[in-house]
């Protein structure tokens, strides 16, 4: 487990007789929030000002600070060591030690040898022990303008600008460029050579900013280099492994994506957009049962099914997927949240954006007539061969939910609102109606337990497949 990164403790010093010695007890201990030294002297003065607490505060820790020795430990991630200090307030004097990286290694520091590096260990670690001790954006500037325009800190301004202003990547890299002025938003060979020159958290930020301005491969290299700071416990390293997550979605690197959200899940298990993010790769590459099992951590992190439903449908419908993939969301969409997909998308609406696909198209996949027609022609059949072939589910009052949740799952898998992707276009609508009639068979089992297989008397998939495949793109309103 990483050590706080700021911890005092009071030690109560007294000799008990002259042949048993001194005895030493523990007064207090406290974890030191929101305070970091920027260089040795200051963690000195922390002991000798008794932490620079007010009245208020110092009452609270009186067991702390009412002892005659205060001692100090300050994790120091980029060394992998703790620096450890006694001050006792009896004789004056002041003692450190600098403890680890490797078990039982101690040696006592050299204050005038020792301080120039140690004073960078410190600052280094005021940036690496997280956001909280930076004291926001105008803290950032202040350390800026205390030790200049340090990688790590130009980083920090980085990553907070990110933070609080997400939506404008642009000003995070004018930050960036302050130290790395090669860096634009039109050039990748600049932003790659960062992986091999810099820090790793500095390489991970500067990889977050890049997957916003849309260098793709330069943000999964950078941000790959989380894997790097994970050993010092670096609370950035989940959020880089969410980011890594998307830049390898976008990339479509499917598994490197679904490696990425896992990590990134197990690291903030109460987080549901990460269970989210996990569930809509691991659909996308038919795991199925994982699927299952993300759903219901998703629902055990506070996910609402709605939330689910709205933001699936709004990447089925409108995300560049190939067909096997649109298919296998829509239908286990319909089967696993379908009461939250009711209240998502209703059946009218889903067949109205297919009928504005297809409004005044009379020229679509070689048809006469209207397009628009076509398609209610077609719904028409389904709909017919849906109900005939769903009255023998049980209820037959639950039957017209089902056709409609079908029908539904069939409009989400087909691309009609958006363009097909370029492989789909390339194949046989006979072909990818196959793909449709499987993952429908799979709906069935998954809805009604049922494997009821939906691959005959589909007369009407092909052209349906055809028309959504075959559509002009949608009109720019």
């Amino acid at each position: 487990m990483r050590p706080p990164p700021l911890v005092a403790a009071g030690l109560d010093v007294a000799f008990v007789n002259s042949s048993s010695g001194r005895s030493v007890n523990l007064g207090g201990l406290a974890v030191i929030f929101g305070t970091f030294p920027a260089n040795l002297d200051e963690f000195l003065s922390l002991a000798r000002l008794r932490l620079h607490l007010g009245a208020e505060q110092a009452r609270e820790l009186d067991p702390v600070l009412n002892t005659r020795v205060m001692a100090l430990w300050a994790w120091l991630p980029t060394r992998g060591q703790d620096c450890y200090l006694e001050y006792d307030r009896a004789t004056g004097t002041e003692q450190c030690w600098l403890i680890g990286p490797e078990a039982g290694a101690c040696r006592a520091v050299d204050v005038a040898a020792d301080a120039d590096q140690l004073d960078r260990a410190f600052l280094d670690a005021l940036v690496l022990n997280g956001p909280g001790h930076w004291g926001g954006e105008s803290g950032l500037e202040r350390l800026v303008e205390r030790h200049g325009q340090r990688p790590l800190l130009v980083a920090a301004q980085v990553a907070d600008a990110l933070e609080h202003r997400p939506k404008e990547p642009r000003r995070a890299l004018r930050l960036a460029q302050t130290h790395w002025p090669d860096l634009t938003s039109a050039d990748d060979a600049a932003w790659l050579a960062l992986a091999a020159d810099e820090n790793p958290w500095i390489g991970v930020q500067l990889g977050r900013l890049a997957l916003r301005l849309g260098h793709l491969h330069a943000a999964r290299r950078l941000l790959a280099l989380s894997d790097d700071i994970t050993a010092t416990g670096v609370d950035s390293a989940p959020v880089a492994q969410f980011d890594l997550g998307q830049a390898c979605e976008a990339l479509s690197d499917l598994p490197a994506a679904e490696a990425a959200f896992t990590r990134f899940a197990a690291a903030r298990p109460t987080d549901p957009d990460g269970w989210r993010r996990l569930l809509l790769v691991r659909l996308r590459l038919s795991q199925w049962s994982a699927a299952d099992e993300a759903l219901r951590r998703y629902r055990g992190a506070g996910g609402r099914e709605r939330d689910l439903a709205e933001r699936f449908v709004t990447t089925v419908a409108r995300g560049r997927l190939r067909l096997k993939e649109r298919a296998g969301l829509a239908t286990w969409l319909s089967a696993r949240v379908w009461a939250a997909c009711d209240e998502a998308l209703t059946l009218e609406a889903a067949i109205e954006t297919a009928a504005a696909r297809l409004r005044d198209d009379n020229e679509v996949a070689g048809v006469s007539g209207s397009a628009e027609q076509r398609l209610h022609d077609l719904l028409t059949r389904a709909r017919a061969e849906f109900h005939a072939e769903l009255l023998n589910t049980g209820d037959p009052a639950d039957v017209e939910r089902l056709v409609v949740q079908a029908l539904r799952a069939v409009l989400l898998a087909l691309p009609f609102a958006g363009v097909a992707h370029r492989e789909d276009r390339e194949r046989e609508p006979s072909d990818l109606a196959e793909l449709v009639a499987e993952a429908l068979t799979r709906w069935s089992h998954w809805r009604l337990k049922t494997p009821r297989p939906f691959t005959h008397h589909l007369g009407w998939l092909t052209p349906l497949v055809a028309l959504a495949i075959n559509a002009r793109p949608p009109r720019r309103r």
